[in-house]
């Protein structure tokens, strides 16, 4: 399924969650799921994380305190419906869920019902037999690729600025280079290097690495026993220890700091290196050479250095920051940067606000941001929230964030979202899928008032899925922008843009507006019942920024720059 399908498939299933797929749209999603298995199973998993999230609310209530216990908040279900009308085919009837069988259970009787009782039957059957069957039928399980990590960096340039590598990343076999800086790279055997720039090496496994220039310092524990270092024909065979490597044009050096390393060298024979001592390699052969430890850089001085550099860029952030205040533009400016773990207000630093400036934490914790005494806000429950009111009429908006995300478990991610979601109003997330998520309404919401309305109400702009595993726990700067004049919605990570769209000029709004909406969450109950959609994020905020004009690509990329941990 192409990915113009598949995100067809998401904006379809959002007007049937909202209550709002008829006539046309609601055949439309009938014929896909009729004629395309990989759609139906998109739709499974749709079904299976609404009801997988109503029976996590019933298995785990929110109580606080033995008060609360007598009194448990009823569970959380999926997405409230608002006279949602039946389409006949496409949605069964969700009971009370009592275990994650009857899900996939389910979700296969679903499955007879387009492709007939013999694939069903066999899908049941497979379910069956498998040792570790997937709570989601017929999908692979996720996987990454890499033999080592990128664990700490300090001015790293790299010597292919289109394919640069980031803390925490994981490095799949193949060629290393940086022109300058230091970097800290883990393999997965437990080896550990820091490598001084420039320096070239060719990652093959998780226990071997060929070095074509560079300085570099390994530590090997008695688990990575084996690890190895190939250079032009010598072979630094590492027997749990602690070594040196510099590779320059015609001289190669090997200094072992503790324990022990084996040097083999073609036919001659294998040479034991103890700790204290060093050989060159040259034209001339191996011969012994001065021991100079301090000439590569250990772990614990990256380490200070990276502390160094953590503290001019914060410092750098700040001053910039205190300018960007001083933006007429800026209409919300949070920085989440307060002193005091139990204060519930969230101040907006724009100098001149419009607005009452504070908001109001709910739930969510005070905690550390991108850098060391930064602050940042942990979402991590259903109910963790901040409350605002911006009142007022705008045109183009802007909205800015550095989240770290811990994982998109939500079949809706929040960032920003108001919460009636009437004409003009913004809404700001990440679905499940990893695709970014921006929105304005076109139209009021006829559905709430019991109408039916006719034609779409509104046009999501998606990007394509920019999520992976291996971002989870790192910092990105998420930016949209909606450009009123153009009727343009440009989506930016880590400072580039990765998706933009022209609104159809039916559907495009002039006049935006926010009212009462949500930081990491949606909403608050208005139901009888209390209950609410479970649309939180999961992981934390430290910076958001709105402002009346949708920034240039320039703006967006010097943001990014300045704001970067």
């Amino acid at each position: 399924m192409s990915d113009e399908q598949k995100r067809e498939i998401e904006e379809l299933l959002l007007e049937m969650e909202t209550g709002q797929l008829q006539g046309k749209r609601a055949e439309r999603l009938k014929s896909i799921l009729k004629n395309s298995p990989a759609a139906r199973e998109d739709f499974i998993q749709w079904q299976l994380m609404n009801a997988a999230l109503k029976l996590e609310a019933e298995i785990y209530p929110q109580v606080d305190t033995p008060a609360l216990a007598a009194n448990p908040v009823p569970a959380a279900p999926t997405l409230p419906r608002r006279k949602d009308p039946r389409i006949e085919g496409i949605g069964p009837v969700w009971g009370t869920v009592a275990t994650l069988v009857f899900l996939v259970a389910a979700a296969s009787l679903f499955a007879i019902q387009f492709s007939g009782k013999k694939e069903a039957s066999q899908l049941v059957e497979k379910e069956a037999s498998s040792p570790n069957p997937p709570v989601s039928p017929g999908r692979p399980e996720k996987t990454a690729e890499g033999v080592a990590l990128v664990t700490r960096m300090v001015d790293v340039l790299w010597s292919d600025p289109a394919s640069p590598l980031e803390i925490g990343d994981a490095i799949k076999p193949g060629t290393l280079a940086m022109d300058q800086g230091l970097v800290q790279i883990e393999f997965f055997c437990g080896a550990t290097l820091v490598v001084e720039g420039p320096a070239e090496l060719k990652i093959e496994t998780a226990s071997l690495a060929r070095v074509r220039r560079g300085r570099l310092r390994a530590t090997v524990p008695p688990v990575a026993r084996g690890f190895t270092l190939d250079v032009d024909g010598i072979r630094v065979v590492d027997l749990g220890t602690e070594f040196g490597l510099a590779v320059e044009p015609g001289k190669t050096d090997v200094q072992v700091f503790d324990g022990e390393v084996e040097i083999h060298s073609g036919r001659q024979p294998v040479r034991k290196l103890p700790a204290g001592q060093a050989i060159s390699r040259t034209e001339r052969g191996i011969e012994s050479a001065e021991y100079s430890p301090d000439r590569f850089v250990t772990m614990s001085e990256l380490e200070a250095k990276r502390a160094d550099q953590i503290s001019t860029r914060m410092r750098n952030w700040r001053e910039w920051a205190n300018q960007l205040r001083e933006d007429p533009r800026v209409l919300a400016f949070y920085s989440f940067d307060q002193a005091g773990p139990w204060g519930r207000t969230l101040r907006n630093s724009a100098t001149r606000p419009l607005f009452d400036p504070s908001g109001a934490i709910v739930g969510a914790r005070r905690v550390s941001g991108r850098w060391t005494g930064k602050g940042g806000l942990e979402f991590k429950h259903p109910g963790d929230r901040v409350r605002l009111n911006i009142p007022g009429e705008f045109q183009s908006l802007t909205f800015a964030a550095w989240v770290r995300i811990d994982s998109l478990d939500r079949l809706y991610n929040s960032l920003f979202l108001t919460d009636h979601y009437d004409q003009g109003e913004p809404h700001w997330q990440i679905l499940d899928s990893g695709r970014l998520f921006f929105s304005v309404r076109w139209r009021s919401d006829d559905w709430k008032r019991g109408q039916t309305g006719q034609g779409r109400a509104h046009h999501p702009v998606v990007s394509p899925p920019f999520w992976k595993p291996s971002m989870s726990g790192k910092w990105l700067q998420i930016v949209t922008t909606f450009d009123a004049g153009s009727g343009t919605v440009t989506h930016y990570l880590n400072g580039r843009p990765i998706h933009s769209e022209k609104i159809p000029e039916q559907l495009m709004v002039t006049t935006t507006r926010i009212g009462e909406a949500t930081i990491g969450n949606w909403s608050i109950p208005t139901r009888p019942d209390e209950k609410f959609a479970i649309r939180n994020l999961n992981g934390t905020i430290d910076e958001l920024l709105i402002l009346t004009q949708a920034i240039s690509a320039d703006e967006v990329a010097l943001m990014y720059r300045k704001g970067k941990p």
